[in-house]
């Protein structure tokens, strides 16, 4: 609940819709920051212990966004209950974190990922649903694998889309590379 309520303070609705920004990151040049685009995200603005760090970082000849950290439910004190674990990387898509983008002419989500085997999840967030993003898991294994998601899964306006992130909601740890995400 509290989640829902910090996250729905996060994706503000604003009136107007800007252009939609580059559909394409592969973390060559881009420095994983909020300034940059990408920016890590946890419970701890609801008074949660998840932690996660987000960096760009070497993987072979190119680099790739890596996640690392642990999502860690309450289960004692006042947040109990309450507080939902989660942990990801977030990348607002307006010109600022609450702007709705307009990604009406993308059919689908694609992306390379690899790490530990878990299972993390994708989500969309929409102008005016808060916090309450349309997620979809995706099972993470060793080796590279691109995942291809029609957008129309997720069941959401894509003319309106604040945020895309990756990351879990369950406790436990996340140890991922993720590269090449599309919106086309």
């Amino acid at each position: 609940m509290i989640r829902s309520l910090l996250f729905s303070a996060l994706a503000l609705s604003l009136s107007a819709t800007g252009p939609a920004p580059a559909a394409h990151w592969d973390f060559e040049q881009e420095t994983p920051t909020l300034e940059q685009g990408w920016a890590s995200c946890s419970d701890q603005i609801a008074a949660g212990t998840s932690f996660i760090r987000v960096s760009a970082r070497k993987d072979g000849p190119n680099q790739a966004l890596q996640l690392s950290g642990r999502a860690i439910g309450i289960e004692a004190g006042p947040a109990a209950g309450i507080v939902d674990p989660f942990v990801c990387a977030i990348r607002y898509l307006g010109a600022t974190p609450s702007r709705p983008a307009d990604f009406s002419g993308a059919t689908t989500l694609s992306f390379r990922i690899k790490g530990r085997s878990q299972v993390v999840e994708v989500a969309l967030f929409q102008d005016g649903q808060g916090a309450r993003p349309s997620i979809r898991p995706v099972k993470v294994t060793p080796e590279w694998t691109e995942y291809r998601i029609p957008m129309a899964s997720f069941g959401l306006d894509t003319s309106r889309l604040t945020a895309v992130a990756i990351g879990r909601s369950t406790a436990g740890s996340i140890d991922v590379l993720v590269d090449d995400i599309r919106m086309q």
